[in-house]
């Protein structure tokens, strides 16, 4: 069995001049059972005084922190599962408050308490609780993969507030975290880092193990001659490994060696024992029958041999050694069910046993021979019933002919046979439900182990691995089969846990009354809006595909009103981009392009060239250059407009890129291209740079557009089959989802990031809501 320990590592470099800081740090050393129900305190007390009280005052700070934790006087914490391991440790920590304000009144001690650095912490297996005064560091090494670290401030990111000691009130906020195997926690003076930078420390401690680090860091300190001390803390978690507890060999028990130590009768007693340990249901069983099969048959051979004795007495009949002539002489049978011949030896009671058996199972040799010519002349059922009605018969008639005795032997087998096959078959239930439930046992611990060790990610704010780790942990117990009422109750609660601290990381933010801006039925109850939306100068425009007209709706009056134009047969638009306010570009389902002026509300068609083949998804723009998404040939096409029509195209891409299943793209500078089954692809110079969506939950379904800019940084899916709009950063973190019900019809949308508003295209209505991602 495996257990995790705390390995404490300790390191103060004390000037050799006068004392300008007193620098101490300390572990404490508990019994196992203390170590186990408590776990370790330890800590870095760092004081700027030349005040040669002050070590005394050091030494009482570590003493009433030991003593208030492990000796506790409040009857809450006598008694372990009593009390909650961070109450302990601040009810600890409030009484040291005192003891230390009422030392330094009676010792009358001047302390500057701007110059008093401390930290406190307790860890117990793998939770860390721990108290900062001061300025001081306490940064986590967290370990990503093999010699990756990542350098985590604690104290900024959990926004722990740097405090400044008070004479009643030396520790008064504790911060509460989970540090895994293979991390490293490094609590030292904050003028360690004056000399060395992170980056130096961190490759110290995790290029070897933290122990040998420390020591390294001890030398390059001692060079620098400063005229202050340092202190530093390390702490890390070490896999310890403890041997199974050896069993006996019941193979090589010495039973004569038994016999000569102890009487018989502790050594029958020790081996009934050892057939238990052997087989707890079956030998036992085995032996209870033969017991008293060999009781009954020893008192029949007596009575039998008694009965002919007396005869032998009667008739004054001598029978000498040897002497196998002698006249036959009718004896009487005993009446005990048992044919009986003087003078039984071993062979003859095995023949007793071994000739009934052949005889009942010659027959069915017999009945086999015989089986081809049933199965061809006799029905289907006659052909199944007969050869067991037949061999039946013959066991049946075999038995009837057999010797009473024989019989009872043969009866005794049978039971034999059936107890055995049914402690066989329970045994095999009873252990193959025993593993299942083990099985399971070890599911709802590391279920629980990653949801630990997720909410330990989150005091970090790494909420994509925390995220991971929670959707791990519920996959595995809803795969799982709970065997019993109580491991059925434990899943469903941590189902329920877990699934609470997911709806967290997802960031879901319902739209239960969204407000309606417009709906264009008003003006056509036949209406069959578009599926683009293209805004200029806070007019939202669209279009009716059902009279080809375009809509557009001012967001501020929420007036609507239609453009149509006669002299352009505009068909079905399907995509739209903005070269600039004043410019907007929207193509038909036949890829002609035109271009609407808001100014004037006039609509021209544009003239480009699009290679036949191809299967242009979507538009986007940038500098006053359109790009065509071309799922066919895997390629973006790069366009230049000169007047009425858009030359010059360019392919894009440099590099052979799959782009089958691509539905939109956006750019910044940067492409990003996202595919209908939630992928991401992001580009720059016309080659793929890696990018990789953190986990988004529930993931994206079928999304229809992206979309960004250059002044945001922010990417914003349209996923409709889900009714949500999804926000991620550009390092592809998941920051907001907005759902509403109401969202059943999702086709375009638009984001205001000035006015910090949202608006979707929604069926025929164009609906707003607040940007929270921006407030």
């Amino acid at each position: 069995m495996d257990y995790l320990e705390a390995k404490i590592n300790q390191l103060v470099v004390e000037y050799s001049g006068k004392q300008k800081n007193f620098v101490r740090t300390f572990s404490t050393k508990p019994s196992k059972q203390l170590l186990n129900s408590y776990g370790k305190i330890l800590g870095l007390i760092e004081i700027k005084n030349t005040d040669e009280k002050i070590p005394e005052l050091i030494d009482l700070i570590i003493e009433e922190i030991k003593n208030n934790y492990y000796r506790p006087t409040s009857n809450r914490f006598r008694e372990p599962g009593t009390f909650s391991i961070s109450d302990l440790f601040e009810d600890a920590l409030k009484k040291t408050n005192l003891t230390v304000a009422s030392f330094l009144e009676t010792k009358q001690i001047t302390v500057d308490l701007n110059k008093i650095n401390i930290v406190i912490a307790l860890i117990h297996n793998q939770e860390l609780h721990f108290t900062a005064v001061g300025d001081i560091s306490a940064i986590l090494l967290y370990n990503l993969t093999s010699g990756n670290y990542r350098i985590i401030n604690i104290l900024e990111a959990s926004q722990y507030p740097i405090t400044t000691a008070e004479p009643f009130k030396f520790f008064s906020q504790v911060v509460t975290g989970r540090i895994r195997p293979r991390d490293v926690l490094l609590l030292a003076s904050s003028n360690v880092l004056d000399y060395f930078s992170l980056d130096r420390v961190k490759n110290l401690l995790t290029a070897t193990v933290p122990q040998d680090g420390l020591k390294e860091l001890k030398d390059l300190l001692e060079r620098l001659n400063g005229h202050e001390s340092f202190g530093c803390v390390t702490i890390d978690l070490d896999r310890v490994t403890v041997p199974a507890k050896k069993t006996v060999s019941i193979e090589q028990f010495n039973y004569r060696e038994a016999a000569s130590q102890d009487s018989i009768k502790e050594l029958v007693r020790t081996e009934q024992e050892t057939e238990k340990l052997l087989t707890p249901s079956l030998f036992p069983e085995i032996k209870k029958y033969a017991g008293s099969f060999k009781t009954a048959f020893s008192n029949y051979l007596e009575k039998a041999k008694s009965s002919t004795n007396t005869f032998y007495q009667k008739n004054k009949v001598v029978l000498k050694p040897g002497s196998l002539s002698t006249p036959k002489i009718n004896i009487p049978r005993p009446n005990f069910g048992f044919k009986f011949k003087h003078q039984p030896n071993k062979t003859a009671l095995a023949k007793k046993v071994v000739e009934p058996v052949a005889k009942v199972a010659a027959p069915a040799l017999q009945v086999t021979k015989s089986l081809y010519r049933i199965v061809i002349h006799q029905s289907i059922w006659q052909k199944i019933s007969n050869p067991f009605r037949l061999l039946g018969g013959q066991l049946l008639k075999k038995f009837k002919t057999l010797p009473a005795s024989s019989k009872i032997l043969l009866v005794i087998a049978v039971l034999f046979a059936i107890l055995f096959s049914q402690s066989v078959i329970w045994l095999s239930i009873k252990n193959n439900r025993e593993q299942k439930i083990e099985v399971f046992n070890q599911l709802i611990f590391d279920a629980e182990s990653k949801k630990n060790e997720a909410q330990a990610s989150l005091i970090y704010r790494d909420e994509a691995q925390a995220r991971d780790l929670l959707l791990n942990a519920k996959t595995m117990l809803t795969n799982g089969t709970p065997i019993t009422k109580t491991q059925q109750e434990k899943s469903t609660q941590l189902v329920a846990q877990i699934e609470e601290e997911l709806q967290k990381l997802r960031h879901f933010i319902e739209i239960k009354d969204p407000i309606q801006i417009v709906n264009f039925q008003n003006l056509d109850s036949q209406a069959n809006i578009a599926p683009v939306a293209n805004i200029s100068k806070n007019i939202i425009y669209t279009q009716n595909t059902n009279n080809k007209a375009l809509y557009k709706a001012n967001l501020d009056t929420r007036v609507m009103s239609a453009i149509v134009s006669p002299t352009a047969d505009a068909g079905n638009f399907v995509m739209t981009t903005a070269l600039s306010e004043n410019e907007l570009i929207f193509f038909n389902d036949s890829l002609t392009a035109f271009q609407l002026n808001p100014n004037n509300d006039s609509l021209s068609s544009l003239t480009i060239n699009i290679n036949n083949g191809s299967n242009i998804v979507d538009v986007t723009s940038f500098n006053s250059r359109i790009y065509l998404l071309d799922e066919a040939t895997n390629q973006i096409y790069r366009y230049t407009k000169t007047g009425n029509s858009f030359g010059g195209v360019q392919n894009w891409l440099r590099q052979e890129v799959d782009l089958s299943g691509a539905a939109s793209l956006t750019i910044d500078g940067a492409i990003y291209v996202i595919k209908k089954t939630g992928e991401i692809l992001k580009f720059e110079n016309g080659q793929a740079v890696e990018f990789k969506i953190k986990t988004i939950d529930p993931p994206l379904q079928s999304p229809t557009k992206i979309r960004t800019s250059e002044a945001t940084k922010y990417l914003y899916v349209l996923d409709p089959a889900t009714k949500r709009l999804v926000v991620l950063d550009k390092e592809g973190n998941l920051i907001n989802q907005y759902y509403s019900e109401q969202f059943n019809d999702l086709k375009d949308f638009v984001v205001l990031e000035k006015t910090k508003q949202i608006y979707v295209l929604n069926g025929t209505s164009i609906i707003g809501f607040g940007a929270d991602h921006l407030n």
